[in-house]
């Protein structure tokens, strides 16, 4: 027993530290892992598949850009955890005489649900402009603006769209690629398939997870040689991911500026130039804290095997924030029509006073 254990702590530890390698936005896509998707699950033939760029597929075909990555202290502290379980699985069975009794587990789901319809309603209580076409539409065009940024190593013109911890890692990210003199090559991408998957609100913030099944080329070169370390330029991958906005609660959505790629700043309408702050550069607006519009706060991609939850919508407010918006939008349909009745009747009594005379 004690062999076994050993052998799978070393097996472990290479997988970790020989063959990992990971790249696109975030690092999320595990070339070496069994557990990615396949043109299987993106429900259609590779060979017969057609690329889009309509209101439902988003195509980007460029390419070249930086990406290489490297162990951290959480890949170490996640195989210590693993080998700690195996071990206290293997000295349960021996104490059991080495057989497991009753029952059966079901495997983690990665099914992420769409909650669409329960999630639009409960948003446009608070904000009746809310349009959930419009923004998954814009939702996508930031997704494939991230990814080319990342690929072409140009990662300033996500600025406005990223939260400021998630831009600086990304940027750190990024840094790491081209100090190993890598490029991650990310082409061909498409993006077949998006819904929301969550949405929570408490008394400061929103936060509207989407979920996004891509397809695309993903692979890593050899800055100096362009030999492909990792990947295949010639096969196309399928990964998903969750994307998770955020905003001020109370911001409500308007139909000039908001969910625009291309922006102007929200607060003096100069055209959209960002410093290393997340600041406009005219009158000095932090515009990506979610303070004037959606911003991108967190991204991960989705794996196989993994139980990501249910989803829905859940909301912590303690001040009953939809209530008083009802009422709110109420009183202000109520005071329009007092005005407009109000209007007619001066109307009416000065067409009487011109008649009398």
């Amino acid at each position: 027993m004690r062999k076994r254990i050993w052998v799978l702590f070393i097996l472990i530890f290479s997988m970790l530290f020989v063959t990992r390698a990971f790249a696109d936005l975030g690092d999320f896509n595990d070339y070496d892992s069994s557990s990615g998707w396949g043109d299987s699950d993106w429900g259609g033939s590779s060979d017969s598949w057609d690329w889009d760029d309509d209101d439902d597929n988003y195509y980007y075909g460029g390419s070249s850009g930086g990406g290489g990555g490297s162990v951290g202290a959480s890949d170490v502290i996640i195989a210590i955890i693993v080998v700690a379980v195996i071990l206290i699985i293997a000295s349960k069975n021996n104490k059991g005489g080495g057989s497991s009794s009753g029952g059966s587990s079901s495997s983690a789901s990665s099914e992420i649900k769409d909650n669409t319809r329960e999630i639009v309603p409960e948003i446009i209580k608070v904000d009746p402009n809310f349009s959930e076409t419009r923004f998954i539409s814009w939702a996508k065009e930031v997704f494939i603006t991230l990814q080319t940024a990342w690929s072409q190593r140009k990662f300033d013109k996500c600025r406005p769209f990223e939260k400021e911890e998630l831009f600086r890692q990304h940027q750190t990210q990024i840094q790491g690629y081209i100090d190993n003199h890598r490029i991650n090559v990310i082409d061909r991408i498409n993006i077949n398939n998006a819904h929301f998957f969550e949405y929570k609100r408490d008394n400061q913030y929103e936060y509207l997870t989407l979920f996004m099944k891509v397809r695309m080329v993903d692979y890593i070169k050899d800055e100096n040689t362009n030999q492909v370390l990792k990947g295949d330029p010639n096969k196309d991958c399928f990964p998903r991911y969750l994307l998770t906005f955020m905003r001020k609660r109370g911001v409500l959505t308007d139909e000039a500026t908001s969910n625009k790629s291309v922006t102007n700043c929200p607060n003096c309408g100069a055209p959209t130039q960002i410093t290393s702050s997340g600041q406009c550069e005219y009158c000095g607006s932090v515009i990506t804290t979610g303070e004037y519009d959606w911003v991108l706060s967190d991204i991960q991609g989705v794996k196989r095997n993994v139980a990501y939850g249910s989803g829905g919508v859940m909301i912590t407010e303690t001040d009953n924030y939809a209530e008083k918006c009802q009422k709110k939008r109420e009183q202000k349909y109520e005071d329009a029509l007092n005005s407009l009745d109000a209007a007619q009747n001066n109307d009416v009594n000065t067409d009487d006073d011109s008649n009398m005379h």
